[in-house]
């Protein structure tokens, strides 16, 4: 505690040092039999100042959490010395300095989470040693540079946030998400590996080139992006910049539900037809591309709730399912100076005032169908 600057009133009133035994102190746990500390959850209590080394002193510990707090400075060396930690939670602090290669020296750790710090530089090769880890997360700081293929050692992880080649050993993975990591490199074609993957989530990311065809096992051309990957609830892409078409299978992600996003992508061409089979899905975002030619396919889409398709060059009228979105602050259609509106009360339909949209003249309305061949032309 002589490190910490502001101590909330349960601990103060409990870590009384003249105790014979910390047992009885807040968010502290003993084992039944040696009462020694094996459990430390000083979460969301808002301590301030720097961790120090004296949490080191108990070298029974098992799990430490202590997640919403405003640590600041690096970890202490002697977190080297919890070799029974299974647990350790220091996420949502003011952490600073390099990636603490000094935790991969903890042999039995399930669970890290260093996420929503400021931690610098890159993951360490040293990632080898921690082969029994099965949760890892490290999104919200400062990383740099690619990760790894020494995390390929790590078989048991089964939720993690990067893109090593080695990550096709990782076959129990369920779950991948790298948000803001400043990860760069392609996405390796080993990630075709992972077939139990139910979440795959890279946005703003600095990740280049092309999505590689196995991750869907397609053959040439576009490729089939995770056409295998049916259990996907959600998909996010945005930030990147890949290029090219969305593909046509992405229509075989009918389990997408919380969200499709593929913003600021550089993306081309028109929306695929096939996108009009996920019933299911609630929120999109095509945002900051290149897109062209009708939005009609996306009348398919009976469960849309949120919808950015801004900044593209969409033409013709909006579907008549996606009218009720337009003055919804979590939707935006502007910057696609081809769309237009059309309101037909005979359709039961009431026009809605928008700045960004034009009405629809009645050429435009009448010949809709049309479209697509006018803007080939």
């Amino acid at each position: 505690m002589s490190h910490w600057t502001s101590i909330p009133p349960p601990i103060n009133s409990t870590w009384i040092p003249s105790h014979s035994t910390p047992c009885s102190w807040e968010g502290v746990q003993c084992h039944p039999n040696t009462h020694r500390v094996i459990s430390l959850n000083l979460s969301y209590y808002n301590i301030t100042g720097q961790l120090g080394p004296e949490i080191a002193n108990c070298t029974q510990l098992k799990h430490l959490d202590l997640t919403y707090n405003y640590f600041t400075a690096q970890i202490p060396h002697s977190f080297s010395n919890l070799h029974k930690l299974t647990y350790l939670s220091l996420s949502t602090n003011l952490l600073t300095g390099p990636f603490p290669h000094l935790l991969t020296q903890i042999p039995h750790l399930l669970l890290l989470d260093l996420s929503y710090n400021q931690f610098t530089g890159s993951i360490p090769t040293s990632i080898a040693n921690m082969t029994q880890l099965r949760n890892l997360y490290l999104q919200e700081n400062n990383l740099s540079g690619t990760i790894p293929s020494t995390i390929g050692n790590c078989t048991q992880l089964q939720d993690f946030g990067g893109i090593p080649s080695a990550i096709g050993n990782c076959t129990s993975l369920s779950q991948f998400a790298a948000v803001r990591c400043n990860l760069d490199g392609t996405i390796p074609s080993s990630i075709g590996l992972l077939t139990k993957l139910s979440l795959l989530d890279l946005p703003e990311n600095h990740l280049s080139g092309k999505i590689p065809p196995e991750i869907g096992n397609c053959n040439g051309g576009i490729p089939a992006f995770l056409s295998a990957f049916n259990d996907l609830s959600e998909l996010q892409l945005g930030g990147n910049m890949f290029g090219g078409r969305i593909p046509r299978s992405v229509g075989a992600l009918q389990n997408l539900i919380y969200g499709l996003n593929l913003s600021s992508n550089g993306l081309i061409g028109v929306i695929p037809v096939e996108i009009g089979k996920l019933k299911t899905l609630q929120i999109l975002d095509l945002s900051q591309n290149n897109l062209t030619g009708s939005m009609q396919v996306l009348d398919e889409l009976p469960s849309l709730v949120q919808i950015n398709i801004s900044y593209n060059y969409f033409q013709g009228p909006i579907p008549k399912s996606l009218m009720k979105l337009l003055n919804s602050p979590f939707s935006s259609f502007s910057g696609n100076p081809g769309l237009c509106i059309s309101c037909s009360p005979s359709d039961g339909l009431v026009c809605t005032k928008s700045s960004d949209l034009k009405p629809c003249d009645n050429k435009t309305v009448k010949h809709k169908g049309l479209g697509k061949i006018a803007i080939k032309i």
